[in-house]
């Protein structure tokens, strides 16, 4: 099987280059490095979400018409360069197929002069790939006959050996993400200030992008406020080791994702590194991390935008040693179907069945 990979993103440090990298590595150790060709994103002008225009995915797709030659199947890995894979499908006589990741597979999210565009390139697509329920959900809600293929994105085992540090005498939570309003921080923090309230202890890292805006500026503030400043850390982007570091010292995994208008929480890769590594974690319902945490099992769900459902949750697991260890031991083997090997078997049966359908 020859496949054209297309994505926007292959940097490892945010969700979309993280999945796009993760299937790319499976497609190449699967199918061979020969039969997977991948533009470089860069090169792509029509992967720019910020100023989209069909003309853009047009030039591309004359572009790369040549280059991607003899292929059986175009594959977009992330929303932005959905409309190239329509067009490039079309001059290369090939079926085509769209990961959709969460926000930008509501429709809604797209500027109106572009909005066609993906209405087009979404509803003609030979499959549809959300990564999980919930995402199909919301695929179904706007396209209710497309043809659906849940494929999550997943995890590597290398570098997810069972370290664990010695305890701390404060239990020690972590969170990892953006620090934007679809991850919550507002939430968490105002959890966290309960839990100081109740005379809880913990140490909390915080590790992710900031960036000089108004709502980080806001969190910073609020921190100072409840008098966190000595409990709580934003650490910022940090290396992969650093993460490792941090995922080996953390007793627990929050991350309350909510919902920002369109913005939603796909599915949440960060979830599954922290449970790989054996560390319970926290999500929100009305997400796509109901797909990855078992509520009791591997961690809890708390209601989104609930910061007393949340101190509550978190209070739980901290004061409960033996559900916490429970909970730890669970882990690991709860997202044992997520390995990129075993979601790459899912990708590749995806391809082959909308190859076979589009040759009938």
């Amino acid at each position: 099987m020859r496949i054209a990979f297309l994505t926007s993103d292959l940097d490892v440090t945010n969700g979309w280059g993280r999945y796009s990298a993760g299937f790319l590595a499976e497609a190449r150790e699967r199918h061979g490095v020969e039969a997977v060709r991948v533009p470089d994103p860069k090169g792509m002008r029509s992967g720019d979400i910020r100023w989209h225009q069909p003309v853009t995915a047009l030039l591309d797709a004359l572009r790369l018409r040549k280059e991607m030659k003899g292929v059986d199947i175009v594959h977009a890995a992330t929303e932005p360069v959905a409309p190239l894979a329509f067009l490039l499908s079309r001059f290369l006589r090939v079926p085509y197929v769209v990961s959709i990741h969460g926000t930008y597979g509501d429709l809604a999210t797209y500027a109106p002069s572009v909005r066609w565009l993906y209405r087009l390139a979404f509803s003609r697509a030979d499959r549809l790939l959300p990564v999980s329920r919930y995402t199909a959900d919301v695929i179904r809600r706007q396209f209710p006959h497309a043809k659906i293929a849940i494929v999550p994105g997943g995890f590597s085992l290398e570098g997810v050996a069972m370290e664990r540090t010695p305890r701390a005498a404060e239990p020690r939570i972590l969170s990892v993400g953006a620090v934007k309003p679809r991850k919550g921080y507002h939430t968490l923090i105002e959890a966290l200030g309960m839990l100081k309230a109740q005379g809880v202890p913990f140490r909390a890292e915080c590790l992710g992008p900031t960036w000089p805006n108004g709502y980080f500026a806001r969190i910073e503030a609020r921190v100072k406020e409840l008098g966190l400043t000595d409990r709580v850390r934003f650490a910022g982007r940090v290396s992969e080791s650093e993460l490792r570091s941090a995922y080996a010292r953390a007793d627990l995994f929050v991350l309350p994702s909510e919902h920002e208008g369109t913005a939603f929480e796909g599915l949440g890769l960060v979830y599954l590194e922290a449970m790989a590594r054996g560390v319970p974690a926290i999500g929100c319902l009305e997400s796509g991390a109901t797909d990855v945490i078992q509520d009791g099992v591997n961690g809890l769900l708390a209601p989104p935008g609930d910061p007393e459902k949340l101190a509550a949750a978190i209070r739980r697991v901290l004061n409960d040693e033996a559900l916490r260890r429970k909970m730890s031991e669970a882990a690991p083997a709860s997202v044992e179907r997520f390995r990129w090997e075993k979601v790459g078997a899912e990708m590749a049966a995806a391809y082959e069945n909308a190859i076979k359908e589009y040759a009938s």
